[in-house]
Formats: structure tokens, sequence, C-alpha cells
């Protein structure tokens, strides 16, 4: 998943990503974004259907080719050449969509060393990280650098009230959750 950039940061070990051509696939908001931290570059799964250029498979794996020999290339010509790609793929679609914003390098840089240095443990930081995204997402629409209109700006508003609202305790926080749950069995992942 998209999140493998936050493990990245977070791990520094090598993620695989895929995204920027699966459009065969599915529509994604995120689009070249995805190319900008990937240490193994993939593809989405694609029917077995003939398309005018052949199978679709053979078609999505030449456009795999064609993606890995631009980033191979941009390697090869040093680091330089390699950060520049990275930011034409991130300059490219962050700005148009909120899930995107939050894939940019930077972005997810300040949010993971939020993350990190979070002690309270992973219920902390999971709020911690939830903050910190609608912080990047404001501060990226206040500096111009993402397009959001005002029903997605009233959606920053509603998610930073239920930030609020969720419980200091995980504990407390988890038995909330129960009582809203119908088919969970707690028993199954040791909650009770």
């Amino acid at each position: 998943g998209y999140e493998g950039v936050y493990v990245k940061a977070i791990t520094g070990i090598p993620i695989a990503m895929e995204g920027r051509s699966s459009a065969v696939a599915h529509p994604s908001p995120v689009g070249n974004i995805a190319a900008c931290a990937a240490d193994l570059w993939s593809n989405e799964s694609v029917q077995h259907i003939k398309l005018l250029g052949g199978y679709a498979p053979t078609v999505s794996m030449e456009q795999l080719a064609y993606d890995c020999r631009l980033m191979n290339g941009a390697t090869r010509r040093g680091p330089e050449a390699a950060r520049l790609l990275r930011d034409l793929h991130a300059d490219s679609d962050s700005a148009l969509d909120p899930q995107a914003y939050v894939l940019r390098p930077d972005v997810v840089v300040a949010i993971a060393a939020k993350i990190v240095a979070d002690s309270k443990g992973p219920f902390s930081r999971s709020k911690t990280a939830a903050r910190a995204a609608v912080e990047a997402l404001r501060s990226g629409l206040a500096a111009g650098q993402l397009n959001l209109d005002s029903r997605e700006t009233d959606w920053l508003d509603r998610i930073e009230d239920q930030l609020d609202q969720i419980a200091a305790d995980e504990e407390d926080f988890i038995r909330a959750m129960l009582g809203e749950t119908e088919k969970l069995n707690p028993a199954h992942y040791d909650l009770v």
C-alpha cells in the first residue's frame, strides 16, 4: 500500500510501490507521486484481455519497462538527477488531491518525525500521525501547494473534531469501540 513510504521514512527499509501506471486497473488520485520513494517498482494486476497493443498484461509490462528505464536512467545520472525526477513526480500530482499530498517526500519525512518522537505507544502515535496529516494538509492549503474545495476543507474540521473525541487512553478507546461493533468477536483478537 501507499503507507510504505512512511514505513521507509521511519525504518529505512526498502519498499515496493505501484500506482503511477495503475489506470488500467483502477483510477488513482495519487498518480505520479507513488513513484517518489520506490526501491522496487511494480504494476497493478490487470485482466487478460486483448487491447490494440496486445494482451493487457503484455501492454502493462511494456509500460512498467518504460517507468523502470526512466527511473534507472535518473539513478545512473546521479543523486541530483534522481532527486529531480522524484520532485517532478511529487510536484506533478501532489496539489491535486489530499491523498497524494500526504505522500510528498517532504510531508512524509515531517509526519514520520512526529510519529517517531511520540514515545507513548502505537495508539498515541496513530493519533499523532492523524493530527500531523491534518496539519500538513492545512499548511499545504495555506501555502498554495494543495487545491481543496470547501467540501474537502470542511472534512479537515470534521477529522480534527473526531480526533478530539478519541479517548486519551487506549483501553478506554477499545472499550468504546467494542460497543459500536456488531460482527467483531473481541476474543479472537485478545481484546477481552
